[in-house]
């Protein structure tokens, strides 16, 4: 009988684990991974369950609180990750669905399985996505109608680049080094012949699809949680991709200045706040192409991200600081999400990334990149202290929106008790 229950334990346990892995590699926060894993161990009857999750790995250690049975540690290694919604979106519903239902454990072997061979959405739509995010995100940095386009076919082209490179099994950071240099040459060409006129806006927008807003943001919300070893772990990673833009900017630049190249800044353009919410929509669909979020969720979320960026613009245009304005800004897009969430029974990440990464501050981590390049390390400090300091006004927002819904949920779930005990 001790066998059975140890083999038993240990089915659960790498299905567990395989889910756990599943998320990780999508992008998923580390609590909503220890989360999900320890919810498959407790609904099979296993009373311990020790889950500790890192950017690069999941530990995980098991028992039925019985002397007559051994204690399971298992650990699995999580290699490479890319932001891939629908599958998270997928493991949310199969973990729900797997404390609802009883049903052999192979067969959810199986269905995790066909959640793990799900690809992403096709070359054609990423570049799609690519270009929308490219052209709609210039204005907020006060960009023109032709910055706009150059930056789109710039974006357009970078993912085109990304994918090509990524097919030669570099590592990561030379792919983005190489895909940032492809954008900024393009760029350098396309304002040579009159086709955009302000250079920093079009670098943002055609380099936007690779910065670090997802691991800049998961780092903060990390950091303030209290997981202050995935924290780490990922601000190491963007610090690591915003060294890898740079470098790709910066040698094209130089380059093309040794070449008797030249570049202009024709002033900032500025356009009505009604507008900013249809750029928001269609930065935010652009990045749910990227990240594959569920089709049936990229109109809603779309509208979420478009609110989003008006409140933001909105609140600097009436004379609020950055800051202030993307923390409301966030906390728009976080309480929306949540609702979102519970109305369609699904993770609020799905959501919440796609909305939140245009106010990833494009700009100061721009800039940050820019002096550490020309050798201005006490402007390249403040701009980096402005950009961690934006995020971290994301992540507080976030976090603050989270913990705030979990208490009233409770509280609702505790007077809806108290009334059925009275009835």
């Amino acid at each position: 009988m001790e066998k059975l229950t140890d083999l038993y334990q240990q089915k659960i346990l790498a299905l567990a684990l395989f889910a756990g892995e599943i998320m990780m590699k999508s992008g998923a926060e580390i609590y909503r991974v220890e989360d999900t894993v320890a919810r498959i161990c407790h609904t099979c009857g296993i009373g311990y369950v020790e889950c500790f999750a890192t950017t690069t790995g999941i530990f995980l250690s098991l028992d039925n609180s019985s002397d007559e049975h051994n204690m399971h540690t298992f650990i699995k290694r999580i290699n490479g990750t890319a932001i891939n919604l629908s599958k998270i979106s997928k493991i949310n519903r199969f973990s729900r669905k797997f404390t609802e239902t009883d049903s052999p454990v192979e067969e959810w072997h199986e269905q995790l399985r066909e959640i793990n061979a799900e690809k992403f959405l096709a070359l054609p739509l990423r570049i799609l996505g690519a270009i929308l995010v490219g052209a709609f995100i210039v204005p907020y940095y006060g960009g023109d109608v032709f910055d706009m386009i150059a930056a789109a076919i710039s974006a357009g082209a970078g993912c085109l680049i990304s994918a090509g490179v990524e097919k030669l099994r570099v590592p990561p950071f030379m792919n983005i080094f190489f895909s940032s240099a492809g954008c900024a040459l393009l760029i350098l060409l396309l304002a040579s012949i009159g086709l955009g006129h302000n250079i920093t806006p079009m670098f943002i927008g055609a380099v936007t699809i690779f910065m670090p807003g997802v691991a800049l943001t998961n780092a903060a919300r990390d950091l303030l949680s209290g997981e202050m070893l995935g924290g780490v772990a990922r601000l190491a990673e963007a610090l690591i991709v915003a060294v890898a833009i740079a470098g790709g900017i910066g040698v094209m630049l130089k380059i093309w200045l040794f070449a008797g190249g030249k570049y202009y800044f024709a002033g900032i353009a500025t356009y009505p706040l009604p507008l900013f919410l249809a750029f928001g929509a269609l930065v935010t669909f652009g990045f749910c192409l990227l990240f594959n979020s569920p089709i049936k969720m990229m109109p809603l979320t779309s509208v979420i991200g478009g609110i989003g960026m008006y409140v933001l613009v909105g609140g600097v245009q009436i004379g609020y600081s950055a800051v202030a304005a993307t923390f409301a800004g966030s906390c728009i897009v976080a309480i929306l999400a949540e609702f979102s969430s519970r109305a369609g029974k699904d993770a609020t990440t799905v959501f919440i990334l796609p909305g939140i990464i245009p106010f990833v501050p494009g700009t100061a981590i721009y800039q940050t990149m820019e002096n550490i390049l020309n050798g201005e390390f006490t402007i390249a400090a403040a701009n980096c202290a402005t950009a961690l300091i934006l995020a971290g006004s994301i992540a507080l927002a976030l976090i603050l929106i989270a913990t705030l819904t979990r208490l009233i949920m409770a509280l609702v779930r505790r007077i809806s008790g108290l009334r059925k005990r009275k009835k």
